[in-house]
């Protein structure tokens, strides 16, 4: 499909009044879609109503989100140690079952996986802990839908960073504040 046969069929208009617009009036407009999306996107547009990269897009901030959150919790419910072993132990589980998330092979790890879950210091603690904190983290793991399980696996680094960054972050302006308290009380 041409060019003037996509616009004319994305702004239902004639031939005429393309030439016109893009002509002599100049409108922007088409210099933005020119500038923004091809042919194939602009055809698949007006066949679905949707252009892929766009909801590719938004899902990826939105699935980035929910990583985000489940290893926030996943630290809340045990420490910083455990819940970056469980995302390598995600992320390994995920590449032994040719890049696909299977919760049961996920579960068999979980339960498996002491010493490499819980540090050698923390399986010496109190069993039933261990054990309570196991079956919290597959309930956490059984509520996640398998997109954001997929994400988790395979961007396993960038949520370790993101994470850091973020209490990085609060951890200094906090103590920017306590410093500025401290200069002002003197």
């Amino acid at each position: 499909m041409t060019r003037e046969k996509i616009m004319t069929e994305l702004f239902e208009f004639s031939s005429p009044t393309y030439y016109k617009w893009t002509k002599q009036d100049k409108r922007k407009i088409f210099d933005l879609l020119n500038y923004a999306f091809t042919n194939n996107e602009l055809e698949e547009f007006i066949k679905t109503g949707k252009i892929n990269k766009i909801e590719e897009l938004g899902n990826q901030a939105q699935l980035f989100e929910l990583a985000i959150r489940f290893y926030k919790t996943s630290r809340h419910i045990t420490n910083f140690k455990i819940a970056k072993n469980l995302l390598y132990l995600l992320e390994r589980s995920y590449e032994q079952n040719n890049n696909s998330v299977v919760i049961e092979k996920i579960a068999e790890a979980i339960y498996k996986s002491d010493r490499e879950l819980f540090e050698k210091s923390d399986s010496n603690k109190n069993f039933e802990i261990i054990t309570s904190m196991k079956l919290a983290l597959l309930n956490l793991i059984q509520k996640q839908d398998i997109f954001v399980l997929e994400y988790i696996c395979k961007n396993r680094k960038e949520l370790e960073k993101s994470s850091l960054r973020k209490s990085t972050t609060k951890y200094i302006n906090k103590i920017d504040f306590s410093y500025a308290n401290l200069a002002y009380r003197a």
